[in-house]
């Protein structure tokens, strides 16, 4: 089985030597995502309600051109820089997503790249007969 390495266009252009998302069979592991503008490239330096929603469209440019969706997310990792946010940024994280929900691991952490709040990465599964859209 082969890694293929995944650059959608779409999403921001990442600010490291890294990729959009590596897919491994039916597998898609997507890099931790920014509040990032994808038509300017520049951080959402908003609230953490507003970073929050930019970190989830930006996900979802990337899951949806892989050919998979929130639905099929089987694990997330959220990073906030202020656990005082932590209720705030459920609210919206969860807003993306039914029943039942995927596995999640939330971390407090000191700093983000680019002095944004909120970071999440996902693992989601593409089911078949979708393909890899146009990553």
């Amino acid at each position: 089985m082969s890694i293929e390495k995944l650059f959608v266009e779409r999403a921001p252009q990442p600010i490291g030597p890294f990729s959009h998302a590596c897919r491994v069979g039916d597998l898609v592991f997507i890099t931790g995502q920014m509040p990032t503008v994808p038509e300017t490239n520049e951080m959402l330096l908003g609230t953490f309600t507003e970073q929050t929603h930019r970190v989830m469209q930006n996900l979802s440019l990337i899951l949806d051109a892989v050919g998979s969706g929130f639905e099929y997310v089987v694990q997330s990792r959220v990073f906030i820089t202020n656990m005082g946010h932590f209720d705030e940024v459920n609210g919206v994280y969860a807003s993306y997503f039914d029943q039942p929900l995927p596995t999640r691991t939330c971390v407090g952490v000191t700093g983000l790249a680019g002095g944004a709040d909120v970071e999440v990465d996902m693992i989601a599964w593409i089911p078949p007969q979708q393909g890899a859209g146009e990553a």
